[in-house]
């Protein structure tokens, strides 16, 4: 099995938007996909939005003061899978967010394995139901067709 050389590969580091004077730490950021793999997603650091791609990126954040961070997933005309938190003061960090399973649920952030896709029981049950919908629709269409002949 063949190792993508892309994987492994640090990413450049975002630097802070707002400039800062004090000391600086980095956030190691990976996201990961939901079902809407095709949404892209938006990291914003206090306010700065930085659209991304699915994978690892990294930010420079002030070490010294409080971080507002939020990801969530451009869907459309709208934003879906919004998961948010607070950075308290401290040293480098690293966190994972995970998108969504349905359009109805949030995202999740947090440390890195502990962050699960949100809605994966919802979208099955509602697979579920359009399975047995179209099983249902087609034992309708034989039984009319067995009983016309």
């Amino acid at each position: 099995m063949r190792r993508d050389p892309k994987a492994s590969a640090v990413p450049p580091v975002v630097p802070y938007a707002r400039g800062t004077s004090g000391p600086v730490r980095v956030l190691h950021l990976e996201t990961r996909r939901g079902m809407l793999a095709a949404a892209s997603t938006v990291v914003t650091v206090d306010g700065a939005a930085y659209p991304l791609p699915w994978g690892r990126s990294a930010f420079e954040l002030p070490a010294d003061r409080p971080v507002a961070l939020q990801v969530s997933q451009a869907w459309r005309n709208g934003t879906v899978g919004v998961a948010s938190i607070v950075l308290p003061p401290g040293p480098d960090l690293a966190l994972e967010y995970r998108g969504p399973s349905h359009l109805a649920m949030a995202g999740e952030l947090g440390l890195p394995g502990t962050v699960r896709s949100r809605g994966t029981a919802l979208q099955a049950t509602l697979l579920g139901c359009v399975g047995l919908l179209l099983l249902g629709l087609l034992a309708l269409v034989l039984l009319v067709v067995l009983t016309a002949s």
